[in-house]
């Protein structure tokens, strides 16, 4: 009897405690941009956070410059809203909900809004892809590895630069030129239309 009622108390306890710590699978390229309701090329303008009316939780607003559309239809900013923040000294943080620096550009795939009003880039860190000034101009991260990201990819929709560079580069490829990968971002949008 004591053996089950420890055992129930700690069941509760878990059952009750927050969900502070997200884990999410590795996606490949074309699963993001597959799931993603919207993507789009945008510079972090605005981060606040407030208390959600609907949740009572602290949440963080993030707007965006939209400054080229990949899929979906957005307007010239883009605000999203998502879990955690920092709120008159308390803190909320959810492991994995990237954040966005302001003046930082990036490449964004959110899914669509929930109910509550909730958006996040896609498979969260996984959807947001900084972009980093290059000696020839402009590249793409998330800090994962583009030869692994793109397995699920046909040859026919890699830009052909970036096919070479995929098959002869030793190693891991965590960069890609920014317009190189918009090109296989759009490519691979329309050939599933």
């Amino acid at each position: 009897m004591p053996r089950q009622f420890l055992f129930t108390c700690l069941l509760s306890l878990v059952i009750v405690m927050p969900a502070r710590a997200m884990s999410v699978l590795p996606l490949y390229l074309d699963e993001i941009i597959n799931d993603a309701a919207i993507a789009f090329q945008g510079k972090s303008l605005e981060n606040h956070s407030e208390r959600d009316l609907q949740t009572g939780l602290i949440v963080t607003y993030s707007t965006f410059e939209v400054q080229e559309i990949l899929k979906g239809e957005v307007g010239a900013t883009h605000t999203i809203k998502q879990i955690g923040g920092k709120l008159k000294g308390e803190t909320y943080q959810t492991t994995g909900v990237p954040t966005f620096t302001v003046g930082e550009s990036y490449v964004l795939f959110f899914y669509g809004v929930s109910a509550a009003g909730f958006s996040s880039p896609v498979g969260l860190d996984q959807g947001k892809f900084t972009i980093i000034p290059a000696s020839t101009g402009f590249h793409v991260t998330n800090g994962r590895d583009f030869k692994e990201m793109t397995l699920g990819i046909p040859d026919r929709l890699m830009p052909p630069s970036a096919l070479i560079k995929m098959r002869q580069v030793p190693g891991s490829i965590n960069r890609l030129d920014l317009d190189e990968f918009k090109q296989l971002v759009r490519q691979k949008r329309d050939a599933d239309k």
